[in-house]
C-alpha cells in the first residue's frame, strides 16, 4: 500500500478515551483511509474532466473523518464478502447545517467530495436513492427513506482473507462524537416533526458525566459483544433491521460505546444511555447475547417508572402495574394476555410521556385488537391508578427518565471502575452471569440511592422461540457462490469465534 504523508497527525478522542491516530491498534483500518483519502485528493472527476483542489489543514483532517465515517458505517456490517448489508446516508443539505454538534462533517466534504468520491471510484455501491413524500401515507402523513450504500468489492480486496472473517472486530469502536447530546422536537419547513441537536452550555455536571462516560467506556472497551448466532441468521436479522426506512435500528458491532442523550437544555428530562449495538436487537435475541464468548444474566427493575411515581407518594404500588388493568369484554382468539400486558404498558408510557391528552391511541397501540376505544383504555389506566394518576398527561416521564438514567450510571460506574461490562437497556443490565450475585445488589443500593424505596428486581429468562433457520428459506443475500477456496472455507468457520480471536488480537497488540 502506497504511503501517504500528507495526513495530519492528530490524537483522536474515542468515547471518553484517547487514541493515537497513527500509532494505536486499529492502524490497519487508518491505513486503508489513508489510501482512500490520498485517491480522492488526486482523482480526476468524470463531469469536470479534472482534480479539485487539494484539501490541507482543517480540511484535510475533515476528509479524514468523512472517509472515516464512510468506510466504517458500510463495512462494519460486513460479515463475508458476499454477505453486505446496506448502510444509509443523509444527503440533505439542511442535515450538516452549521448547528449540527459534530461540525466535521460538512456538506461539501462528506457527501459532495467524500461520499460522491468514493462511488467514482468504485469504492462504495449506490443500492437504493432516498426520497421524501410529503403525502406519502394513507393518511397524508409524509413517508421517506434514507439513501443507502454497499462496500464494493474493491473496497474489501484492500484487507486480507483473514481480516474479512472478522470485519466488524478490526473496525475502530465508534462512539457519538458528543458524549452529551441534546435532541428537542421541532417542526420543519413541511410540518414534519423532526429531532434537532441544540448545544449544551459546559458546566460542573456536564464534566463529571463526561468523566463518567469515559470510565464506563474505558470499561466496555476491554471486552467483547457478540450475538452467539450463525452468520447466515446475523445477516438476515441485519437485513430484517435495515428495512426500517429510516434506518434507525441496525446492528453494527463497532458501535461499542456509550452517550446521553437528553431532551432539553437544561438536562432536567431524558439523559438515557445509548449508542451501544445491542439495544438495537430484538427482545428475543438477547439470550444469544455473549461477554468475551461467556453467556449473559439479564436483570431489570420490574414496573420501573410506576415504582418511582408510587414511592414518591409514599404509596406501595401494585404487584403488576400493567396486567389486571383493563378486563376487556372478549379476548379475540389468537391474543394472549400477555399482549393485553404489553398494549396497556406501552398506552401507560405514552400517557406519562405526553404533555397533553391524546385524543386516539399512540403509534404502537392497538385498542381494537382487544374490542376497546382508546377512551376506555385510558379511563381505566387512570381508574387503576388513581393515587398517581395527576401524573398522566403531564409529559412526567421524560423527567423520570432522567431519574432512571442517573441510576443507571450508578450501576455502570460501580462495575466500571473493576473494569468488569455491563450492557446497559434503559431499566434492565446484561453482564457475564458469573456476577449475577453482584449484580442485583448494586441495582438495588442505586435505585434506593436515587428514589428513596426499594426496588423490585426481576431476572429475565430466555425467550422460549425458534429463531429463523436461514437454511430452511431463501438466502435474502443471494445464493452464496465462489470459487475462492479461502472462502469455502471461511464459511465453515464460526463468525463469533473469528471475531472474538480477532479482538483478543488486538487487545493484545
Amino acid at each position: 500500500m502506497e504511503a501517504v504523508t500528507s495526513k495530519p497527525v492528530r490524537t483522536n478522542s474515542v468515547g471518553g478515551l484517547k487514541l493515537s491516530w497513527r500509532d494505536h491498534k486499529y492502524h490497519r483500518f487508518y491505513e486503508v483511509v489513508d489510501q482512500l483519502v490520498h485517491e480522492l485528493q488526486e482523482h480526476v472527476w468524470f463531469k469536470s474532466g479534472k482534480a479539485k483542489r487539494r484539501l490541507k489543514g482543517d480540511g484535510l483532517e475533515k476528509l479524514h473523518y468523512s472517509v472515516e465515517c464512510l468506510v466504517r458505517d458500510c463495512m462494519a456490517v460486513v460479515l463475508q464478502r458476499k454477505r453486505k448489508s446496506e448502510a444509509a446516508i443523509r444527503k440533505g443539505q439542511y442535515y450538516y447545517s452549521s448547528e449540527r454538534p459534530d461540525q466535521m462533517l460538512t456538506y461539501s466534504i462528506h457527501i459532495e467530495r467524500a461520499f460522491e468520491g468514493l462511488v467514482e471510484l468504485g469504492y462504495l455501491e449506490v443500492t437504493k436513492l432516498g426520497y421524501f413524500d410529503r403525502n406519502g401515507r394513507k393518511d397524508g402523513t409524509p413517508t421517506s427513506r434514507l439513501s443507502r450504500y454497499i462496500a464494493s468489492d474493491r473496497l474489501l480486496d484492500l484487507f486480507t482473507t483473514e481480516e474479512l472473517k472478522a470485519l466488524p472486530a478490526i473496525m475502530p469502536p465508534y462512539c457519538d462524537p458528543e458524549l452529551i447530546r441534546v435532541r428537542v422536537k421541532e417542526k420543519d419547513e413541511n410540518g414534519v416533526n423532526r429531532k434537532r441537536s441544540v448545544s449544551i452550555t459546559e458546566t460542573s455536571e456536564t464534566l463529571r458525566m463526561r468523566e463518567n462516560l469515559g470510565i464506563i467506556n474505558n470499561a466496555l472497551s476491554r471486552h467483547w459483544y457478540d450475538l452467539e448466532i450463525p452468520d447466515d441468521e446475523l445477516s438476515a436479522l441485519q437485513k430484517r433491521l435495515a428495512d426500517n426506512p429510516q434506518n434507525e435500528r441496525i446492528i453494527r458491532m463497532d458501535q461499542r460505546f456509550l452517550h446521553r442523550v437528553f431532551n432539553d437544555p437544561d438536562l432536567q428530562t431524558g439523559g438515557r444511555f445509548y449508542g451501544g449495538w445491542w439495544q438495537n436487537i430484538p427482545r428475543e435475541y438477547r439470550q444469544h447475547l455473549a461477554v468475551n464468548g461467556k453467556r449473559m444474566v439479564e436483570l431489570d427493575y420490574s414496573n420501573q417508572h410506576p415504582s418511582i411515581l408510587y414511592a414518591q407518594a409514599s404509596i406501595v404500588r401494585p404487584a403488576d402495574c400493567y396486567s389486571g388493568v383493563i378486563k376487556p369484554p372478549l379476548i379475540p382468539d389468537g391474543v394472549t394476555a400477555k399482549d393485553l400486558r404489553d398494549m396497556v404498558k406501552a398506552a401507560f408510557n405514552a400517557m406519562l410521556n405526553s404533555p397533553k391528552p391524546l385524543r386516539q391511541a399512540p403509534k404502537g397501540v392497538k385498542p381494537s385488537k382487544f374490542g376497546l376505544k382508546w377512551a376506555e383504555v385510558s379511563e381505566e389506566i387512570i381508574a387503576f391508578h388513581e393515587p398517581i394518576a395527576h401524573h398522566f398527561y403531564t409529559g412526567v416521564g421524560l423527567r423520570l427518565q432522567r431519574l432512571d438514567s442517573d441510576i443507571a450510571e450508578k450501576v455502570l460506574l460501580h462495575f466500571a471502575r473493576s473494569g468488569i461490562a455491563v450492557l446497559p437497556l434503559h431499566d434492565s443490565f446484561l453482564m457475564h452471569n458469573g456476577y449475577e450475585p453482584s449484580l442485583d445488589p448494586v441495582m438495588r443500593s442505586a435505585f434506593e440511592e436515587v428514589v428513596g424505596a426499594s426496588p423490585k428486581i426481576d431476572r429475565k429468562e430466555p425467550d422460549k422461540v425458534l429463531l429463523q433457520d436461514a437454511a430452511d428459506e431463501d438466502d435474502p443475500f443471494g445464493p452464496v457462490t465462489t470459487d475462492d477456496l479461502d472462502e469455502l472455507l471461511a464459511d465453515l468457520d464460526v463468525g463469533c469465534e473469528n471475531r472474538l480471536r480477532a479482538f483478543r488480537a488486538l487487545q493484545r497488540a
